[in-house]
């Protein structure tokens, strides 16, 4: 698989960032748009449903006022006769309906007026006039009327041609009932006062007619959760209209739901009537809602795509100046040899970014000393080389920076620069370090985190061959060690790991308990010789009864060099084991007790192998 190169890479992550901002507005804009306009129409919606309801309630509110005039005029009564009954003369017949007229005023509160008696006869007045006997008919809602005692009833719609003076065509009336009491408060008839629906719904009716097709659907239902408007379709039509009484059962004003009839999202604003408990529901799709918010997705698209353009122009020249320095380091190194080392200031170069000067710099500073230390070597290279334990701390393998140097030339040549750039970075990182002299004390995370940079040269240099992993509890990484206390563990381990056939595994771990915590390096190499661990604890027991610094070779620091720093450090109250895993394997492990008195007599107890 062919590797990107750097300045592709960069380029589609500053063209990602922009999509990612770009889309990220788009987004926001549409919610938060689609919300507001939500809010608005459900608000509008609401003050719909106040309106409709006024309206209705002010249209029966009229019928129930000519009722109880009529119940409670002394005109009535003194025209009826006190046994009340409507078998009675054309001038009663005359009296009544002006007496039903007058008291539905100029505005003809009520349509039609009629009084009924038990006797099977009934008093009509307003669009039909007569006296006539009853057809049983409304016998259902006079027997209702009776029973409440005063109180009113009202009807569901219903068409009749009884009150059409052509008697051609239905009319959709309301009516409303109440009984009748005489003047001794005695129930003796019932009251039904009746308004054509289109005048009781005519504030919908007009709304709808004057929006047409932009008009929300309105329902009302009454408190038995019967259609009552629209009243002029079929039963079958009702009954799909009939679940949106119950999806609207909530305690709020509003809601979203699935439409019953088509399955989409609706919103739907609700208001409930005290006085005729009628619910009325207003009820408009999502599309409808959220049209002007598809327009404005438009004009964004194409604001968007301008400014895709404009950031593919303005990435493109970020990743170049970017990748620019990056290429030229690359040039120096694939050109530098051991005797040209420090000659070539790259330091020179301009450079617009903050992290690539600081590598340019730590390149420099680290062929300077590379420089610096093959003086030393050629000086001093037919004697021998002694080192001391504190002398870990600013000492430089040349070998090693030679062979990361040969691996990042290795990579240059192969055009791999993600790599060259990593590779160079850690080495930078590794070399401030190792050659810092302003503490020699660091947290276990900043050791850990070099090991890491040092684990991942390595790999770079042995490939496949060689795998490592690092799992270390948070709870340990503020913990204080001395600097290169476990990166000289790592490094036996893979030279000793090593001593088979690849792949070589490296793991380090952590182990906490109550008292103590420690950390241990392993490796899957043949382990520890028998000879090798008698030949450590041998150097350690001596290191034990002679306190100093022992004259160590550089190959011979390793072990022994981090127990004395470590036992310097923690001043005898440690934990140091090496040896081998069950299934033979290296193991080193260095640590402490979190609360231990010092006593010399304990340092033999904690070395083991």
């Amino acid at each position: 698989m062919k590797t990107r190169s750097l300045q592709s890479k960069l380029f589609l992550a500053y063209i990602s960032l922009a999509c990612l901002i770009l889309f990220s507005f788009a987004i926001f804009f549409y919610v938060f748009v689609s919300r507001q306009l939500k809010e608005s129409q459900i608000s509008a919606m609401n003050t719909l449903n106040s309106s409709f309801q006024t309206q209705v309630d002010s249209a029966i509110r009229n019928l129930d006022a000519v009722s109880v005039n009529i119940n409670y005029s002394n005109q009535s009564k003194s025209i009826l006769d006190q046994s009340f009954g409507l078998s009675i003369s054309s001038d009663m017949l005359s009296d009544m309906s002006d007496l039903f007229i007058s008291l539905s005023g100029t505005e003809l509160k009520a349509d039609q007026v009629n009084l009924y008696d038990f006797s099977g006869y009934v008093l009509e007045a307003g669009i039909s006039t007569l006296v006539k006997q009853t057809d049983g008919s409304k016998e259902e809602w006079i027997q209702a009327a009776r029973e409440l005692e005063g109180k009113k009833i009202l009807t569901q719609p219903y068409c009749t041609k009884e009150y059409s003076k052509s008697a051609k065509y239905d009319q959709w009336f309301i009516s409303l009932y109440r009984s009748f009491n005489n003047q001794y408060k005695r129930g003796v008839g019932v009251i039904e006062t009746a308004k054509q629906c289109k005048s009781i719904f005519k504030s919908i009716i007009t709304y709808q007619k004057k929006n047409h097709e932009d008009a929300a659907n309105v329902y009302v239902f009454d408190s038995n959760g019967n259609l009552i408007y629209p009243y002029d379709i079929d039963s079958q039509e009702a009954a799909n209209l009939a679940p949106y009484y119950q999806l609207t059962q909530t305690d709020g004003s509003s809601s979203t739901l699935a439409s019953p009839l088509t399955g989409k999202t609706e919103y739907a604003s609700r208001t409930v009537s005290t006085y005729t408990g009628y619910t009325y529901l207003t009820v408009l799709p999502e599309s409808a809602v959220l049209a002007p918010v598809y327009n404005l997705l438009r004009v964004l698209a194409a604001i968007v795509a301008l400014f895709l353009t404009i950031s593919v122009l303005i990435s493109y020249r970020l990743s170049r100046s970017v990748v620019r320095p990056v290429k030229h380091l690359k040039h120096i190194i694939q050109r530098m040899e051991l005797d040209s080392l420090g000659q070539e200031k790259v330091t020179a170069y301009p450079v617009s970014v903050n992290e690539l000067e600081e590598l340019y710099q730590a390149f420099q500073l680290m062929s300077d000393n590379l420089k610096d230390s093959m003086e030393q070597l050629n000086q001093a290279k037919e004697q021998e080389m002694k080192a001391r334990s504190m002398a870990l701390q600013t000492q430089i393998n040349p070998h090693f920076y030679y062979n990361t140097l040969s691996s990042i030339m290795v990579l240059a040549e192969n055009g791999d620069s993600e790599t060259v750039v990593k590779m160079c970075r850690n080495l930078s990182q590794i070399m401030r370090y190792i050659t810092s002299t302003v503490e020699t004390t660091v947290t276990l995370k900043d050791e850990l985190d070099y090991v890491q940079k040092y684990l991942y040269c390595m790999k770079v240099r042995y490939q496949s061959s060689l795998n490592y992993t690092i799992d270390v509890d948070e709870s340990l990484l503020s913990q204080p060690v001395p600097k290169l206390i476990i990166q000289p563990i790592v490094e036996n381990a893979i030279r000793y790991g090593s001593n088979c056939a690849p792949p070589w595994n490296i793991s380090i771990t952590s182990v906490v308990t109550e008292g103590s915590w420690q950390i241990e390096v392993t490796d899957s190499g043949p382990g520890f010789t028998e000879e090798a661990k008698e030949r450590i604890t041998a150097n350690i027991m001596k290191a034990i009864q002679n306190p100093g610094l022992p004259e160590l070779k550089i190959n011979g620091l390793g072990t022994i060099n981090v127990y004395l720093r470590w036992k310097i450090f923690c001043k005898g109250d440690i934990i140091f084991r090496y040896g081998n895993t069950a299934e033979g394997h290296g193991i080193v492990s260095i640590g402490r007790y979190f609360s231990r008195t010092d006593s010399p007599a304990n340092e033999a107890d904690n070395i083991s192998e």
